[in-house]
């Protein structure tokens, strides 16, 4: 796989769009760099890429400036941690259009996917969907208002799923559904649904919020 990943681009020096994984559900290959793809793994030309890869650093490194002018950029990842060989940083203002979804939960939201977005000042459409661990509240409204719109003065189109759960413990506060919904009153898509359940035995709490129509690509803990 990666023989091909390092040769597409000097047999087709002029691609555009690339979809890069397998169709089948069950023969799902991924791409994973255990040092930062050859040089020969560059495009001038590319506008648009629909890849899976297998972790959070694989991501960074196609966005590395190896595609100067990416414009549209759809990642589905295994798992999402902080990147070890390679920093989170550099602009990256051509970026119009990006779609993020991961499998396993992550804990690592605020170090990971929040800093990735700051550097997409010209973001037009984002969609992510997620699972996080969060510890003192859940994502919700105010959390996606605060932290996302209102740092993305572009941003035109939000579509999420985000399954944020947490350790209950002691906690004297636990939102409930309603408390969850109010803060989505003023959100700019009104369409959105959010539940929010409590499991005593475990200690856990999982709220899940989501647009509609939904685009999930992964479910997670549906009640």
């Amino acid at each position: 796989m990666l023989n091909i990943c390092n040769d597409i681009f000097t047999v087709f020096t002029h691609l555009i769009h690339l979809k890069f994984y397998e169709s089948s559900y069950k023969n799902r290959i991924r791409l994973f760099f255990d040092d930062p793809p050859l040089s020969t793994f560059r495009s001038a030309t590319l506008l648009k890429l629909n890849i899976r890869l297998q972790c959070f650093d694989d991501c960074l490194y196609l966005l590395d400036g190896r595609f100067n002018q990416l414009q549209i950029l759809y990642v589905d990842l295994i798992h999402i941690r902080p990147p070890h060989e390679i920093k989170n940083q550099g602009d990256l203002s051509n970026l119009k259009w990006f779609s993020l979804s991961c499998y396993i939960g992550t804990h690592y939201y605020d170090e990971t996917i929040l800093p990735l977005l700051y550097r997409m000042s010209n973001l037009e459409q984002l969609g992510l969907y997620l699972s996080v661990f969060v510890n003192k509240t859940f994502i919700d409204g105010n959390h996606l208002k605060r932290n996302i719109i209102n740092c993305m003065p572009r941003l035109s189109q939000f579509i999420f799923y985000f399954d944020s759960y947490m350790y209950t413990g002691n906690k004297l506060y636990l939102p409930l559904t309603e408390d969850i919904q109010h803060a989505f009153i003023d959100f700019p898509n009104n369409n959105i649904i959010s539940y929010v359940d409590y499991f005593p035995e475990g200690q856990e709490g999982r709220c899940h919020i989501y647009s509609y129509p939904s685009l999930m690509e992964y479910y997670s803990f549906i009640t």
